[in-house]
This record gives structure tokens, sequence and C-alpha cells, in this order.
């Protein structure tokens, strides 16, 4: 089935290259989350809902001489979340694709950029903040989540001490390296500078101590910081429908495309996920 309906649309097969290839280099330069989440899938558009397995904490393995003693990993619960499609329309003018195509000239794909840092930032908003409409929990309010305070980040290494608290706190709890920060905007600018006299940025520190990279994110509150253990048996983001274009109608002679993809974030582990706070905050 051509849920796309791209025989449908005006666009040749040269210009349907063109907008995928602007589509996919725009999401890739923009998104967040996918940095550092393992991605399932794609599982298909059609596929609504998604099982989570939640496994119970960390156990050590049997140790004997003949296999008897080692008990299976279970599931403590199975939840089953729904898969939400993000999308942003744009309108393709006809007499710019007429121009293009008698005289020569490129197409002018930036309203398909817009569209497409659109559901990128939509996207990020669903992995961080979650969607209250749907009950879908995102990594700033997950229930289960080890959330830690913090004092400001004022002074030079004090971003880094922090960081090495919630490594501590993950670590203890069973969940190891590598590690991922996501931070605001101002606090990724406020740590690059140099830590003590190392003549290292803080930054730097801290990336690699983490090991799984340091990221900004807008929907971040500015004094927060998220640090997650990002290997996929923690969590991962379950895809759909990756991200692609559909043709969806010409109305007054323009025409209307689609950007869209359908995906929901996994939590299985929600204690791989420490959210530091101020301790204003947290008090």
């Amino acid at each position: 089935m051509d849920y796309l309906l791209r025989e449908e649309s005006p666009l040749t097969e040269r210009e349907w290259a063109e907008v995928d290839e602007v589509v996919s280099r725009v999401i890739a330069a923009q998104i967040v989350g996918r940095r550092f989440l393992s991605l399932f899938g794609p599982m298909g558009p059609g596929v609504q809902v998604v099982p989570i397995d939640r496994s119970p904490n960390f156990e050590i393995g049997g140790v004997d001489m003949i296999g008897q003693s080692n008990d299976a990993v279970t599931l403590s619960n199975r939840i089953y979340q729904k898969v939400p499609m993000l999308h942003r329309d744009f309108i393709l003018v006809w007499r710019d694709l007429e121009t293009s195509r008698t005289q020569g000239t490129p197409l002018d794909w930036s309203l398909a950029e817009a569209a497409a840092t659109d559901v990128a930032l939509a996207e990020d908003r669903l992995i961080f903040l979650g969607d209250g409409p749907d009950s879908l929990p995102g990594l700033l309010n997950i229930e289960g989540r080890q959330v830690i305070g913090h004092r400001e980040w004022v002074d030079a290494g004090s971003g880094f001490q922090t960081i090495v608290e919630a490594v501590d706190t993950l670590s203890a709890s069973g969940f190891y390296p590598p590690y991922s920060v996501i931070v605001s905007p101002a606090t990724f600018a406020l740590w690059h500078r140099l830590y003590g006299n190392s003549g290292v940025l803080e930054v730097d520190q801290i990336r690699q101590l983490v090991q799984g990279g340091v990221y900004m994110s807008l929907f971040i509150p500015k004094n927060d910081a998220l640090v997650v253990a990002n290997a996929p048996q923690n969590l991962d983001l379950a895809v759909g429908l990756d991200t692609s274009v559909a043709f969806l109608e010409s109305s007054a002679m323009n025409h209307r495309f689609r950007v869209l993809e359908t995906l929901t974030l996994r939590v299985k582990r929600p204690g791989a996920v420490c959210h530091l706070i101020p301790l204003s905050t947290s008090s």
C-alpha cells in the first residue's frame, strides 16, 4: 500500500529524492534524543502500541559447577504504550514547481526544512517531557527515576562534581557506563570553562567521565540535568515509521505534503535515569 501517496503526487523521482535528502539532513542535524538512545525498529507504520518489559533490579548471576543455582531473569511488569504520530505539513506552490521545470532552477525546499525542524522538536519534546494527553512519560518525569539535588554550578568544577555524584548513584544501583549527560543550552555554554589548572574544559572532563557524550536540549530546564545509562536494556526509542515525506493533496493549484514519523520512548528500567535538580526545587 502506498500510504505516502507518492504515485499521486506531482513530483518526479528526482524531486522526491531531493526532498527526502533535505528532510533527512535537517532531522539528523536537529534531533538530540537519537544521539544517545538506541533505536528499536522500524516496526512499520501501522503499529500503534508497543510493549515495554520492566525487569527487576540487577542481581549477581549464579556461580557453581553444574549450573543449577542460576535463576532466570523474569519480567516484573509488562506495559503497553501508544506509538503516536509526529507530523508537520508544508506547501509547495505550483508556480515554484513550474519555474523550476521550465527554467532549470533548483527547487527551494525551505518550507520542507522548516517542517522537518518542527518534527525534530516534537520528537525531542516527546522524549524529554512526554505527552500528557496520551499519558506518555518523558525522561524528566518518568516515575521511578532517581532524583538528586545539587547546588548552583557557579564555581568551575561544580558541574563535574555533580555529574560524579550522579555517576556514583547510577553505578551503585547497577547501571554502568556509558552514560549520557543532557543539559540546557545555558549550562552547556557555562561548562565550556577551564577545569581548575588542568588546561582542560570542564565539559571535556565530563565527557571523559561519562563516555556517552554531553548534549544540550532546549527542553531541559536551565539548572537541571539528566544523566542516563543509555544501554538498550535500560531504554530505547521504538520506531514505527522513520521520518518520511507524504503527499496529501493538491488544492487551489498548490500541493500539500507532510513530514511524519511514528515513535515512542521506552523506559524499561526507570532507575537508569538520574535527574539533577536545584536543591531549592528538591526541597
